[in-house]
């Protein structure tokens, strides 16, 4: 199965040079009776963000060829129906596309077609319908491929998607509803292009979402009471796994391929408002000691209700 480059079904190395403008607009407040939102669920919506650390980096016995499998075996355990990938060059990602045909990625790397680390989104289209998708570089001049903002050390994407679930009733699929996934990697030593970014992806959301539940996900290189997290959670996003378990606030995510449970708490799976959630926690991978990657990914688990 072919991965997508945005909408398009297309060769990765195809890609476009421009993204429509989006006007910024406000959220409108979700009905108290959303279904999509309803405790009474009879489906679920599976979904996890993932930085499996650039292949080509000297990590010695943590080298990308000896932990691929670890990589694979994390993501097929939890099966998500969206997976917010980060750091992924060419190859790792012609990997995951041979051993996990039933996504379709969505997204260009950084520096346009396959240049560059990938930090877009993996759908199961066999679960969920994309109705529309695009992607904009986090930086003064968004619509410009491979554009760097601010005092960001690499160029920065994000990638969206307005999907819609695929209920079965019957045997035969039916539409269900709506919500908006974003997806995206901050940069990991500017710290005005952090702000300046999530104010950027803050005002696209709101624009993009038009009153449908959101999520937004990715390494944010940031933990939830900083600066740059405070423009979601003000405009009424939380951390579902903190929301999930109060308890998880001193865990984190960044290791360095030590394995501890206590270093910064960077990658986050944020909810807009009323979302059903089942589960939200810090994965803890291992395999004979070792981490499929530097970061721990984070899962969620969603009700969702009947169509």
């Amino acid at each position: 199965m072919l991965f997508l480059v945005l909408t398009m079904k297309l060769p990765l190395s195809c890609f476009f040079a421009t993204l429509s403008i989006l006007s910024s607009c406000s959220v409108a407040p979700l009905p108290a009776d959303t279904a999509l939102l309803s405790s009474a669920s009879s489906e679920e919506l599976r979904v996890m963000t993932f930085n499996i650390r650039y292949g080509t980096a000297p990590d010695g016995p943590n080298h990308w060829l000896l932990r691929q499998d670890r990589v694979l075996d994390t993501i097929r355990a939890e099966s998500p129906h969206i997976l917010a990938i980060q750091e992924g060059l060419a190859f790792q990602m012609t990997f995951l596309k041979e051993h996990l045909p039933e996504y379709l990625a969505l997204g260009q790397h950084r520096d346009g077609g396959k240049r560059g680390e990938f930090s877009g989104l993996l759908v199961d289209e066999a679960v969920l319908e994309i109705l529309d998708s695009g992607q904009f570089w986090l930086s003064a001049t968004p619509e410009t491929l491979g554009s760097r903002g601010w005092d960001a050390a690499l160029p920065r994407t994000a990638v969206w998607a307005r999907l819609r679930w695929r209920a079965v009733r019957n045997g035969e699929a039916s539409a269900a509803h709506e919500f908006l996934v974003l997806g995206t990697h901050l940069d990991h030593r500017g710290k005005e292009a952090r702000l300046q970014s999530a104010l950027l992806i803050q005002r696209r959301m709101e624009g993009l979402a038009n009153g449908i539940p959101v999520l937004l996900m990715g390494d944010f290189n940031v933990a939830p009471e900083d600066p740059p997290m405070q423009v979601f959670q003000e405009a009424g996003f939380q951390s579902a796994v903190l929301l999930h378990d109060s308890a998880a606030a001193g865990s984190g995510t960044f290791h360095s391929f030590r394995g501890h449970e206590t270093g910064r708490q960077i990658d986050h799976i944020w909810v807009s408002p009323g979302w059903n959630i089942q589960v939200a926690e810090i994965l803890r991978p291992r395999f004979d000691g070792r981490s499929p990657s530097d970061h721990d990914p984070v899962f969620a688990r969603f009700g969702l209700a009947p169509h």
